[in-house]
This record gives structure tokens, sequence and C-alpha cells, in this order.
């Protein structure tokens, strides 16, 4: 993959609109165009997510692995769905997947496991899901190690956000980061956040406590 010195030829190939847009991996030929693996709010995301009252929650371009899991391949191979790790899950995050995984081009992963942020968030101090795992598919690590395993990473989408949208103030995704990865800054009067991907880990403490409608924090798969 080639090293970013000028980033011109990258932002004439996604446009100046680049707030939301991560880029996973780019390359640029040897005549100057790029091709990019790009994931933000101005490419279609296929996965989505409702509240308990059947509003829009999130949408994401890629599944959710549960905590401690690393490699999505290795985890849909060893996973039985036995629903054990969904029965325990104190924070109610664990769910049946559905077609989420299609994403990776595999159609036969229906009744596995996903995660989703709706009614909870993956407390550091708990993995019940991997004491009942009953092949490994969620390896049982020291909490310590367990809190360092990325889940994901925090998107934010400020035309959804409340501080945009209605004019008020709201520091919840902040105020409820368990590894202080977000911080706010000034946008419009209002504070908007601003996220550190090298602290956020994608326990899902800042979607959940969004309230916006579809939220404007949510957590993106890896």
């Amino acid at each position: 993959m080639a090293h970013w010195h000028d980033p011109n030829p990258l932002q004439r190939f996604i446009g100046n609109d680049t707030a939301n847009v991560k880029v996973i991996a780019s390359e640029q030929s040897a005549d100057g165009s790029v091709s990019a693996l790009l994931q933000g709010d101005k490419f279609e995301k296929k996965i989505r997510t409702q509240m308990p009252d059947g509003s829009p929650a999130a949408a994401r371009l890629y599944p959710i692995l549960p905590p401690t899991t690393r490699v999505y391949a290795e985890f849909l191979s060893a996973c039985t769905a036995c629903g054990k790790c969904i029965d325990v899950c104190p924070e109610h995050i664990l769910k049946t997947a559905e077609k989420e995984y299609e994403v990776y081009g595999i159609h036969d992963a229906r009744g596995k496991v996903t995660v989703s942020f709706e009614l909870g968030f993956c407390r550091q101090n708990c993995h019940r899901c991997a004491d009942v795992c009953p092949t490994g598919a969620i390896p049982l690590l020291e909490l310590a190690e367990k809190r360092a395993v990325r889940m994901g990473w925090a998107q934010f989408n400020s035309r959804t956000c409340i501080t945009q949208t209605d004019h008020v103030p709201c520091d919840a995704c902040a105020r409820h980061c368990p590894q202080k990865a977000i911080i706010l800054v000034e946008k419009e009067g209002q504070k908007i956040p601003r996220i550190n991907n090298r602290l956020c880990t994608g326990c899902g403490a800042c979607e959940f406590y969004c309230p916006a409608r579809p939220k404007a924090i949510y957590i993106e798969g890896i």
C-alpha cells in the first residue's frame, strides 16, 4: 500500500466531503490513479438496526464480532450457534445474525452471533460470553487483555447529532466513554464529539447512550 505524502490524489478520488469517510486501504498506480476501500456516510450501509420501538438506530457497513474475537472467518468457523453467550450476556448486546455476514460473501452464518448496541454496551469487567462458549469461538481472556481488544471503531455523523439538528447541548457520548476516547469540540455554537480511534475499543457505550435517532455516533465493525 502506498504511503501518502501528497493527499491530493486521494482527495480527488473521494471529493471534498471527507469528514465522515474512513480510508481502510488505498493504493496509487503509476499513472496517478487511486483506488481505495472506503467506509463512511456517503457509502451504502447494508446492516441496519432498530430500537425496541421500531425507530432506526444505526446502520453499518460491517458486522461487529463478539468481544475478544479478532478474525471473522475463525470466529464463524468455531461458532456452533448454540446461543449460550446470548443467554448470559447481561447487557443483551449479543444476538443471532441474519444477513450481517453476507457482506463478507458468507451466506451460511444465519443463527451465529453478532453484536448490536440498542439495549446496552460491552462492559469492561465482564466476560460471561467467553465463560460459557463451549468451543472457544469467543476466547476467554484476562479482563485487562479483554479491554484492549478492539470490537470496532466509533464513527460520528454530525447531520443527526441533536446539537446540530435541535441546537441543544449534549455530551452523552463523551461522558459515558470508559476509554476517554471522545472529546468535545466547537461547531456552530455547540460542542460535538471528536473521536480518538487510538483509544476507542468499540465497546458501544457512546452508541448506546446517544439520544439521536438514528444514532449520531455508532460503532462500525472491523
